[in-house]
């Protein structure tokens, strides 16, 4: 656990402008991290108490308490023995907080944000720039109006990189982020069908995610996909001078070239073209897309000047996140790919070309509802559905978005109104020539099957 003294965390600076009145001694208090959650808590954090629309975070006091919080943040007044700070808004104390650790920060501050692999990107990134020294990342996927200003809050003097995700559901909440992060490398994935019914159409969603964009340093660098349709749009947006392209298309500066997988070694080998030079990559993983993700990562290497070859030693090394194309055999002698984290239209297209490129096996495909779709959320599921068609042996779907999917003439499709009537057809057709991948939105609920599957 990092411990760092109340000045050095900034408390007491956001203190002196007279935002919040302290009960009991901060001085020479020593905390750990910032802490929203009591069930993560470490003993020595700081537990702030949020409230939200579910849940009040002042309710968890005793258990942070218990649990060895060393000072609180709040907005009533509480009774505890350890010393606490109370304010009339958390949410402001915590931007604060955010903002004075930003300004100490001297590293250099990476931000990406895009529609599909943004948490598998960050991970690759944080990998590659851990070789080099301290680095500093978003955990998970807490990308959001409390998760950024989270991982903020923790950022360390001896880190010399932060690797920060930010995601949207409605338009502002880019610029609102990027502006809390001011970063020096901001990185766009990709654009595709999400979270449409906040922000509309994937035009929406483009200009969105390019907001990021306006928020760059003007000495900072644009990293940006060359085969996207808005890279000239994004171009303009740009705020520095800079740019860096990555793609598949040779025109890129850092290009992707010659992929192979082998899905039973769980392994991509693939070739990065940048700067006149070519070398060969080998990723911990499968899909054409985690290896464009990992191109990805090698043009922010390339923003920030640093060796690519040297750094590609330490590719292998990536720890992926889970239920992300996880490779699985089961006991039948079958082969089960988990890639049930989350969906959209997009993700599920690339995930079904994954599994059609698996040559003489019976190709299984499940795929629980893609949420947040808007108003086309079922011309989206019967679009899937029909591109599965040439792609796999069997597509078993769950979920009432699937039922106008359903066509008479399309065989390889079958709809069923439970989960355990799935996992039950399942069972009786998994052979040892199986190949199953299971996908979904976090709404759907689909690692249900996986874990069924693996007992």
């Amino acid at each position: 656990m990092i411990e760092t003294m109340v000045n050095n965390l900034g408390i007491q600076n956001i203190l002196n402008i007279n935002y919040g009145k302290v009960f009991g001694s901060i001085k020479d208090l020593k905390l750990g991290k910032v802490s929203i959650d009591s069930r993560s808590l470490q003993p020595g954090d700081l537990f702030l108490a949020l409230k939200g629309p579910k849940n009040d975070g002042h309710n968890y006091i005793k258990e942070a308490d218990s649990k060895g919080a060393r000072c609180f943040v709040v907005e009533k007044k509480i009774n505890t023995k350890k010393p606490y700070i109370l304010v009339e808004d958390s949410y402001k104390f915590l931007d604060k907080l955010a903002n004075y650790r930003r300004k100490k920060f001297k590293g250099k501050m990476i931000c990406l944000t895009g529609s599909n692999g943004k948490t598998t990107t960050k991970e690759i990134i944080y990998s590659l720039l851990s070789s080099l020294g301290p680095c500093h990342r978003t955990e998970g996927n807490k990308n959001n109006q409390i998760g950024v200003p989270l991982t903020l809050s923790c950022l360390d003097k001896n880190n010399i990189f932060s690797v920060i995700e930010v995601g949207t559901s409605s338009p502002g909440e880019i610029n609102k982020l990027a502006n809390i992060v001011k970063p020096d490398i901001g990185l766009i994935t990709n654009v595709a069908p999400s979270h449409l019914e906040g922000l509309g159409s994937v035009n929406k969603i483009a200009e969105e995610k390019g907001a990021l964009l306006e928020n760059l340093a003007t000495t900072g660098v644009a990293v940006l996909p060359r085969d996207s349709v808005f890279f000239e749009q994004w171009k303009e947006r740009n705020n520095s001078s800079n740019l860096i392209s990555f793609g598949m298309s040779q025109e890129a500066d850092v290009s992707l070239d010659i992929i192979e997988m082998d899905i039973y070694k769980n392994l991509t080998t693939f070739e990065i073209k940048a700067n006149g030079k070519d070398f060969q990559c080998k990723l911990g993983t499968v899909g054409i897309h985690n290896a464009l993700n990992a191109t990805a990562a090698f043009a922010v290497a390339l923003a920030l000047n640093l060796d690519l070859k040297e750094l590609n030693k330490s590719l292998k090394r990536v720890e992926f996140p889970s239920r992300r194309l996880s490779v699985h055999k089961l006991h039948k002698g079958s082969l089960l790919i988990d890639d049930s984290y989350n969906a959209n239209p997009e993700s599920m297209k690339k995930s079904l070309d994954l599994l059609g490129d698996i040559k003489g096996k019976k190709r299984i495909f499940v795929a629980g509802e893609m949420s947040e779709l808007g108003f086309e959320e079922k011309l989206y599921h019967q679009e899937v559905c029909k591109y599965s068609e040439e792609r796999v042996d069997e597509f078993l779907c769950v979920g009432e978005l699937w039922k106008e999917s359903q066509k008479k003439d399309n065989h390889k499709s079958k709809l069923f109104d439970s989960k355990d009537k799935l996992l039950d057809y399942l069972r009786e057709k998994i052979g040892k020539d199986s190949v199953i991948m299971v996908k979904g939105s976090r709404s759907a609920s689909m690692e249900y099957i996986v874990d069924k599957l693996k007992l």
